[in-house]
Parts: structure tokens; sequence; C-alpha cells
């Protein structure tokens, strides 16, 4: 094959795409085996029937892919309107106007590379080619500020997806110029507003979308109101549990938020999957969430406890799923490169975070000790 990065021209290339679907989803993070072909080594389903996969080889080897639906080519099934949250826009614009994009993976020796970012410029030459207003994709809390850079919103409550997890629905409208070049996204580069004469619907997308309520993040928000919404529950600190935030001032706090967002979910929501490859790490600001293996419970944590440590420390996957308990959720999302840096650049800061993480940990095998002892 080829190299270079397009849209898949041949059953080959198809094939291709498939196979590296199940390295990376099925073999590299043990997600959707149910849906893989174990002896073809493939990751397909019904709707690649009406999908388009886009591929980037390199010295012959696929190292990218990802897969979209446009509603030019077929209609799309109820399952996946439900899934993205298409029917509203339905209401402005027809299908033709909106492709869904999703499945996007890169092998794990590329990744931080540049072939996310040239996939999508696929995606988005595509998108201008067929005069599309409405790009959607479902984004898991770790990819949110990578979506964002490139032009998409929050616009729809979260939910679980099967086998992955917590995911947020976001959406890119082609036709609001001012928002790509506002947040430096690449897409402003790559046409004039002047070429967009074909989106007469920007406003009513606009209001369609609203304005994401249910995900806040640092990057696009004043950092007073933010730090307001971190802390608007007066719960957070009503409980004698250590919290991350003890003995911080209000500039380490700044710096510890850095790139994060705050997230509102749903009951019964899977903030984390067990076995999933993300390294996030989690603060519960309002709620309560299960910790459960193999459906058994195994603790509740309450607002200000840390969720997600193992996996970031370790660099193991999830060991457990991390479910909303009540309807009233809201997480914070630390960003895991920024976290990272923090940690090695900034020792002092470092240290008052660690201590703070350890402190949570060893709280929390105390209480889960006396409460073994108090069921036996």
């Amino acid at each position: 094959m080829l190299d270079g990065v397009r849209f898949a021209e041949n059953e080959e290339e198809l094939h291709s795409s498939y196979r590296m679907r199940y390295r990376v989803y099925v073999e590299g993070m043990g997600r959707l085996k149910d849906k893989g072909d174990h002896e073809l080594k493939e990751l397909r389903d019904d709707y690649d029937a009406i999908a388009r996969a886009v591929i980037t080889i390199k010295n012959g080897e696929p190292i990218g892919t990802l897969r979209l639906f446009w509603g030019g080519d077929a209609a799309f099934p109820e399952t996946l309107k439900k899934a993205y949250h298409v029917t509203p826009f339905l209401d402005v614009v027809d299908e033709k106007k909106i492709c869904i994009v999703e499945r996007l993976m890169v092998d794990e020796k590329h990744r931080g590379s540049s072939t996310t970012l040239r996939m999508y410029k696929e995606v988005m030459h595509f998108v201008l080619k067929h005069q599309i207003e409405v790009v959607l994709l479902d984004c898991e809390p770790h990819h949110l500020n990578s979506y964002l850079k490139l032009g998409f919103r929050p616009f729809a409550p979260t939910y679980s997806y099967p086998g992955i997890g917590l995911v947020i629905p976001m959406v890119l409208i082609s036709g609001d110029y001012e928002h790509l070049k506002r947040v430096g996204s690449p897409f402003a580069l790559l046409t004039r507003e002047e070429d967009l004469s074909h989106c007469r619907h920007t406003e009513q997308l606009l209001e369609k979308i609203g304005r994401g309520k249910n995900v806040l993040s640092q990057s696009l928000c004043n950092p007073g109101d933010y730090i307001k919404h971190l802390y608007s529950n007066a719960d957070l600190f009503q409980n004698d549990k250590p919290k991350i935030f003890d003995d911080l001032s209000e500039d380490e706090i700044q710096r510890l938020l850095e790139k994060s967002h705050i997230i509102e979910c749903s009951l019964g929501d899977h903030i984390i999957e067990k076995d999933n490859a993300a390294k996030t790490m989690f603060v519960l600001l309002s709620g309560f969430v299960e910790v459960r293996r193999e459906e058994e419970l195994q603790a509740v944590i309450s607002p200000g406890e840390i969720i997600g440590e193992i996996a970031f420390f370790l660099q193991v996957p999830r060991t457990a799923s991390i479910i909303a308990a009540t309807e009233d959720v809201r997480i914070l999302s630390l960003d895991e490169a920024a976290m990272s840096r923090l940690l090695k650049y900034e020792s002092e800061l470092a240290n008052k975070i660690l201590k703070n993480i350890c402190r949570g940990l060893c709280h929390r095998v105390i209480n889960g000790a006396e409460t073994a002892d108090l069921r036996s």
C-alpha cells in the first residue's frame, strides 16, 4: 500500500483498517472483545457497510484509522442518531449536511505525532467538499482538550458507551469560523470565511447546541468563575476525609487545575470502565460514586476524593469500574499530560499533592477495613 493519509479506496485498505482496529482496541486496550473476529483479527460490524474509513499508511503499514458516516451516503440508523444526538440538528438541516466521526485510533508507536491531525485534516477536506455543516463525535474525558483545540464543543449530556465508559457528545459547526479562529483550530487555516458561504444555518445550529453546560473547561473559562463552579457544592468540605486541595494556596490550586474540566454525569454513568486504557485522574466534586469489580460493590466514594489514581501512577489499565450512584455527580477531570508535567517539574507543589493523595488513600484503606470489621 502506498504511504499517505486518505479514505480507504479498495478492499485491501479497508481490511487493513479493520485489522488495525482489532490490534489497537481488542489486543491493545481490551475493548469490544465481543465484536472482534478473532480468526481474521479484524474489528468490524454491520455499520461498516455504510461507513467510510480514513487510513494513514507508513512504510506500507497502517498506523492510524478512523470511521466516518455521512448522511449523503446513507440514512443514519436510529442507533447512531441516538448515540450521537443527531435528531435535534435535523430540525435545521437534512442528513446530507451531517457527518459522524468515530473509532479514531493511532498505533502506539506513533501517538503524539501528527497522525491524528493529518486524519482530521482529511476529514475537514471531505466536510468542505460536500458542504457539511455539522460534525459529530463522542469524546472520552482524556481527549477533551484535543477536540476543544480542533473547534469541537460539548453540547449534550454525558453517557456510558458500552465497553468504553464515560463519553461526552461534541459537535463542530463548520460555518462558525469565528469560533475556529478564536480557539486556534487548524481547520481555520484550511479555508477562508468566504469559502463557507454554503453554511447558511450556522446561527440556528448554534442555538441547538446551547452552551454545553454539562462540561466546563478551565482553558475556556474565566479563572474566577471556574473556581466558583469548583466549590459550588456546599458538601464538598463537610466530611473529614483528606482532599487533594488541602493546604494548597489559590495559585497552587490554579496550577493543579491547568487544562482540567468539570463534568456533570448522569445516574448510572460508568465514569471509569474496568480494563480501559485511559489514565485520567478525577476528583469527585459532588454526589456519590460506587467502585465495582465484577458487579461486586467495593466502596462508595464521597465528595473530595480522588478516583482513577491507580491507572495514573502504575500505568496499568483500569482495575475497577466507577459508576455514578446519584443524579448530582460532578467530577473534576485532571489533564493527564498537565499532571505529569506538574509532578515532574514542580517539586514543592508535587510534594503537597502527592501527600494529600496518599492521605486520602490511607483514609480509604482504614475506612474499608473498619467497614469489613462491622460486616464480620
